[in-house]
């Protein structure tokens, strides 16, 4: 093994670093993950939408449980909390977690939980990336 172009130690030069899970940065890296993520969803019985493949559904005795998947981020969402829980739990439980806590922003989306039910914004990109037409 050689020292990459442009990352050579003049003081190291026999020092490499090998990784252990080249995952990202490679071209194939989000095909593979979603080929991953995909297989273990369809193991604990969520099937992927006909019309939306990051959309993940799961309908077990009446509770409705949605996973939508964009790169390395998932929303988990669903009528019960214990169902939701329980699937968090199983992902954490084969994959690598963080941040799993009450979601306020997805893709741009700001969502806030009002005592009349959720409301979705995009008043942050819209005031961020919008030119005005005054």
């Amino acid at each position: 093994m050689v020292q990459p172009p442009d990352f050579e130690s003049n003081n190291h030069s026999k020092v490499v670093c090998q990784l252990k899970k080249p995952l990202y940065g490679l071209k194939q890296a989000p095909r593979a993950w979603h080929l991953k993520i995909t297989q273990y969803l369809h193991r604990i019985d969520f099937r992927m939408s006909k019309s939306e493949n990051s959309l993940y559904v799961r309908s077990d005795s009446g509770s409705l449980i949605v996973i939508i998947l964009y790169v390395s981020d998932l929303v988990v969402g669903g009528e019960h909390l214990i169902d939701k829980n329980m699937v968090k739990s199983l992902l954490s439980s084969k994959f690598k977690m963080t941040g799993m806590k009450e979601l306020h922003y997805f893709m741009g989306i700001e969502i806030i939980r009002t005592p009349a039910g959720i409301m979705i914004s995009q008043r942050h990109y819209i005031s961020t990336y919008c030119i005005s037409l005054g």
